[in-house]
């Protein structure tokens, strides 16, 4: 009983590992990131905020991951605008962020995800710049899976819709 435990704990501790540079390109549609255990069906302790509810094509804005509790810590992270299923916009992320890059799921840089980084460097809220295509006019929602670490994570959270104007 004891070695089936043990090896179930090793394989997802493995698999979390193996993902710790970032959500894989084949999660980039889904955004299921291939942990060896299901997403939570439990109600996410995180909530996604926008620093507006309506912004102009071409203008960055403001989206917020944050944790409910300081417990609700952030290891992963796979972040996507989109306008139904279509991913829109791009990320700006600074290059000394302690948790997290951007990804090309189409376009360099549509995508934040988390990189390799100590546990000290969880965090509780991270906020991220979004700039919609210039040309573009429609509604968008901020989509998230979170990780609170390998064998814990939220997919498909969404935020309140934006919406984008010329």
């Amino acid at each position: 009983m004891w070695f089936q435990y043990f090896a179930v704990v090793l394989v997802v501790v493995a698999y979390a590992e193996g993902y710790s540079v970032g959500a894989p390109e084949s999660a980039c549609k889904d955004m299921i990131p291939r942990h060896p255990v299901p997403p939570q069906k439990k109600a996410s302790p995180y909530i996604i905020t926008t620093s507006t509810k309506e912004v102009k094509a071409g203008t960055p804005m403001q989206v917020t991951i944050s944790g409910k509790t300081a417990n609700d810590t952030i290891r992963g992270i796979m972040l996507q605008a989109r306008a139904g299923d279509k991913i829109v916009g791009t990320f700006k992320v600074d290059s000394n962020h302690p948790l997290a890059q951007t990804m090309n799921c189409g376009v360099d840089g549509d995508t934040v995800t988390h990189k390799k980084h100590e546990h000290k460097d969880d965090q509780q809220t991270v906020t991220f710049t979004w700039t919609p295509p210039a040309d573009f006019n429609d509604i968008i929602k901020f989509r998230a899976t979170i990780a609170l670490n390998g064998a814990v994570f939220w997919v498909g959270e969404e935020s309140a819709p934006i919406k984008v104007t010329q």
